[in-house]
């Protein structure tokens, strides 16, 4: 009678077991699923696009930034992070190559860590980011990246790399009324800071005669990684901020160009 009230108690526990581990396992998927959408249908989407909006949905308000960029230390809270994909050139305009990757995503409860890498324009960045489920729904509250661009094979070392290639464009700022004294003084402490960049060929803003509240900025990098580093640059990203609340519609319009001679 004992043995068979023991082989019931087993038989019940086992089966409880089973039920519970097959819930947790039903809700690792249905939250793997989650992280999943939220990267390749906002997080990609969003970076490829340029679009901060649908990338505001991924992140928490609070997330930080951490890595490097080509050797160089890289650190941004969100807001610098966002208003530096507004106004760069999106992988979508530029007509370059993008693909994001999901490599794995780790869960534990309501944490989670997913690793992605990401190519664009001639960064490959391998990255790390930290999840938390907030109120039934999965945030973006970390971030770790590192460019792994340079650790590739150059296949065919005596073509020009598309790294290797000028960037050129115009930059156009309406100014609004009342503030043409301070964006004057405020690009020029800009033009003398850009212009020290080891990749900079040229920064000259000018202010057109027949609309003087309208710059105009021509802009010569060396390459794309320079291009790229003097965006991310404290004068530039102090800039990004300075000119909130004193431009038209807080919008910097850039033109790229290509030499028609060259090979860009």
């Amino acid at each position: 009678m004992k043995t068979l009230l023991l082989i019931a108690y087993l038989s019940c526990n086992l089966l409880t077991l089973k039920a519970q581990n097959q819930k947790k396992m039903e809700n690792n998927q249905q939250d793997s699923l989650a992280i999943t959408e939220a990267l390749e249908n906002r997080y990609f989407k969003g970076i490829y696009e340029g679009d901060t909006a649908l990338l505001g949905t991924v992140y928490h308000g609070g997330t930080l930034l951490f890595g490097d960029v080509k050797g160089q230390p890289y650190a941004k809270t969100l807001e610098q992070y966002l208003d530096g994909v507004k106004n760069r050139q999106s992988p979508k305009e530029s007509g370059k190559p993008f693909k994001g990757e999901i490599r794995c995503i780790h869960i534990v409860n309501s944490i989670a860590i997913a690793e992605v890498k990401v190519k664009m324009y001639d960064f490959v960045y391998h990255e790390f980011l930290s999840f938390h489920k907030i109120d039934g729904q999965w945030f973006l509250v970390n971030k770790m990246i590192t460019d792994t661009a340079d650790q590739s094979v150059i296949k065919n070392p005596s073509k020009q790399s598309v790294a290797d290639t000028k960037v050129t464009l115009v930059a156009y700022i309406n100014v609004l009324p009342g503030f043409e004294k301070e964006m004057k003084e405020a690009l020029t402490t800009m033009a003398t800071a850009s212009r020290k960049e080891a990749g900079c060929e040229q920064f000259v803003a000018n202010v057109r005669n027949d609309a003087p509240q309208m710059i105009v900025i021509y802009e010569a990098y060396k390459n794309d990684e320079a291009f790229q580093l003097h965006k991310a640059s404290p004068h530039a990203v102090a800039f990004f901020e300075f000119v909130k609340g004193k431009i038209a519609n807080d919008k910097i319009e850039g033109v790229f160009l290509t030499e028609i001679n060259g090979s860009r």
